[in-house]
């Protein structure tokens, strides 16, 4: 558990626990509202289920119960995944992270590395976690026991649409990027043109874990370095058709957008080889690509490793 959710952790038990000494009272009425479109009758039971996904965006009227009982969740686990404590405040818009199961069952075309990134942990810590050993096969069915403090990472609400040029000041902290760590590949620009938007957060409260430039439909995109390619296809939401290449080292890159993928999965590329064409799926309503480096599961700024 985060340091930080901890120290909110004992705030609410030692709030509770002073709650508990004072005078009783009695306990506060909870209104369930019908999202099932009958009239005269109320209650969680007339709530419309819902498949959320990976996430839930909130609107007008919901309360954290309500949309636990649509998504078929827990709601304490739900608000332990989105870090809520009581009274559960919630606003307009506010995407809400899935709760992640107890373990993962493999699906066609998956790999460890896809499934530690669905979740935010390192494929490596996985693999350990569950007693898999290298080359890391994995089976159709296969369970995969997630780690504790595991959340299903909400891929579509992080920045990745770049609409505009416009970005927000960055903090002095990533005004100063850290130099590219020794021993990583020499990373070369998938595609040249203007950089929509630049790496972290952004004023609407989002982030960009990568960069977006601009392109044509149809331009060549190449693979920043040598690797493997361990993902080719649409499934992550809001990436629109999307290529991640493995390299040494541990880095990972992502390319994003593509109107057309040009490599498949186990496909061994060289740096410069065209692996995709550029266009404007997902998220985006102008063709550009969206263009990630990560160090194991964690992104970090290209621009610190681009040459």
């Amino acid at each position: 558990m985060r340091v930080a959710n901890l120290i909110c952790l004992v705030a609410v038990l030692s709030a509770g626990l002073a709650a508990c000494a004072s005078t009783p009272r009695e306990p506060a009425r909870v209104e369930h509202r019908s999202y099932s479109g009958g009239s005269g009758s109320s209650g969680p039971s007339r709530i419309t289920r819902m498949d959320c996904g990976n996430a839930y965006t909130v609107r007008r009227g919901d309360t954290l119960s309500e949309i636990a009982v649509r998504c078929g969740v827990a709601m304490e686990a739900l608000a332990s995944a989105n870090s809520l404590y009581r009274p559960y405040a919630l606003n307009v818009g506010q995407v809400l992270s899935m709760p992640r199961p107890a373990v993962h069952v493999v699906r066609r075309g998956e790999n460890l590395y896809r499934i530690g990134l669905q979740y935010d942990v390192p494929f490596q810590q996985l693999a350990a976690h569950n007693g898999i050993r290298p080359p890391y096969n994995l089976e159709v069915g296969q369970q995969i026991r997630l780690p504790q403090g595991a959340t299903v990472v909400n891929l579509a609400s992080r920045d990745t649409s770049a609409g505009s040029s416009s970005t927000a000041a960055p903090s002095p902290r990533e005004n100063r990027p850290p130099p590219a760590q020794a021993g990583a590949p020499s990373f070369a620009w998938p595609i040249r043109g203007s950089v929509l938007s630049s790496f972290g957060r952004k004023p609407d409260g989002g982030r960009n874990d990568g960069i977006n430039i601009e392109a044509r439909s149809g331009d060549s995109v190449r693979a920043a370095a040598a690797g493997q390619v361990v993902y080719a296809g649409s499934e992550l939401a809001g990436y629109g058709q999307l290529v991640l290449l493995r390299h040494s080292g541990g880095f990972v890159t992502a390319y994003a957008h593509n109107s057309r993928l040009l490599v498949r999965e186990g496909d061994q590329v060289s740096q410069g080889q065209v692996i995709a064409e550029a266009g404007d799926t997902g998220s985006v309503d102008r063709p550009q690509v969206h263009f990630e480096i990560r160090n194991g599961v964690n992104p970090v700024d290209p621009m610190s490793y681009l040459r």
